[in-house]
């Protein structure tokens, strides 16, 4: 069947039979509800879920008696990143027995969850084409907006921000929503609380060298447990997601080693990493370090461990530890004064 002859078919029957102006949309909905008011402004936007087979919504622009208002009808529902949503007015550009519009001419805008303007259309009586949005693809799971008016009142941040000061009569409608998926539950990670140390620099370190004359911060991540349950192997630590310093956020991982070993002698291999002091951001008398990170599953981990920040007379801020540079610069400074 054509457009004209579905126009011609179901003209005489318009607000009469929804199934068939359904049909007449491309729409094929077997859910239907009644707008709530107060949904004038985007705080109280009305809630819908849409089902699979799509949803039917009729509501009012105004208050049915056909006093000039400026009303603006607001709803909100949950899409999937990849939905395209069908949203249509129907049966507002219907004609009555003299061909004259008998509905008005609606527009219908979506919005993100910020409230920016994804896609907006108009209807038009003179050609009987009614609001239809249908080519925007929603780019992340989340809040959506719908706004229902007529023009030129457009909502938008809960307020008509066009036109509103030209009140329109409005009148009944009904917009079918499709073609949108309610998003699964999203599961809370539990973050996982490991143990960590924060070593001295050992001979077997000694290729790191000296950066800026501060050494690097070692850092184990301790394995743990043997029940499967518990247990909690370091070496399946993501090394590129580490974070350590202050608060934890820092950024100042230098390597891990790709070997574990055994630091606490448990059996269990340990990950051992190298972090840049200077964006560690410690300061002298900073008691505790700080590490954040996640598994190579995913796992949020956290952990913690004291730590000792102090300063020699030779430098303002610093991390000295007794090996044998520390002897070279003692010698050093000993043969100085001699001279």
């Amino acid at each position: 069947m054509n457009t004209e002859m579905q126009r011609r078919v179901c003209g005489p029957l318009v607000r009469g039979l929804v199934v068939c102006l359904l049909s007449t949309s491309g729409f094929v909905s077997a859910a239907a509800i009644t707008e709530a008011e107060s949904n004038d402004a985007i705080a109280d936007a009305q809630q819908i879920t849409v089902p699979a087979e799509g949803l039917t919504i009729s509501g009012e622009i105004g208050d049915g008696s056909g006093t000039p208002n400026t009303d603006v009808d607001f709803y909100t529902f949950s899409g999937m990143q990849g939905d395209t949503p069908v949203i249509a007015t129907i049966g507002t550009t219907q004609p009555d027995g003299n061909g004259a519009c008998l509905g008005f001419p609606s527009v219908v805008t979506l919005y993100d969850s910020d409230l920016n303007v994804l896609a907006e259309n108009l209807a038009d009586c003179g050609t009987g084409t009614e609001a239809r949005i249908d080519n925007y693809t929603l780019e992340a799971n989340g809040t959506y907006y719908l706004a229902v008016a007529e023009w030129p009142h457009i909502g938008a941040t809960g307020a008509v921000t066009q036109g509103m000061f030209f009140p329109t009569e409005g009148g009944s409608y009904q917009v079918a929503i499709s073609g949108v998926h309610v998003p699964p539950p999203s599961t809370p990670t539990s973050v996982k609380h490991v143990p960590i140390r924060v070593r001295h620099w050992h001979h077997e370190e000694r290729d790191l060298e000296k950066r800026d004359r501060r050494d690097p911060i070692t850092v184990a991540i301790l394995s743990m447990g043997h029940s499967p349950k518990n247990k909690f192997e370091a070496m399946n630590v993501d090394a590129s997601t580490l974070t350590f310093g202050a608060t934890g956020n820092e950024r100042s991982l230098y390597r891990c080693q790709k070997q574990g070993k055994d630091i606490n002698g448990d059996g269990q291999l340990d990950m051992i990493c190298f972090f840049n002091p200077e964006v560690a951001n410690f300061h002298t008398g900073d008691r505790n370090g700080k590490l954040k990170g996640k598994t190579k599953s995913g796992q949020q981990i956290v952990g913690s461990a004291a730590l000792k920040i102090f300063t020699m007379p030779s430098e303002k801020r610093g991390y000295k530890h007794r090996h044998r540079h520390d002897r070279d610069d003692r010698r050093n400074d000993k043969d100085n004064r001699k001279k």
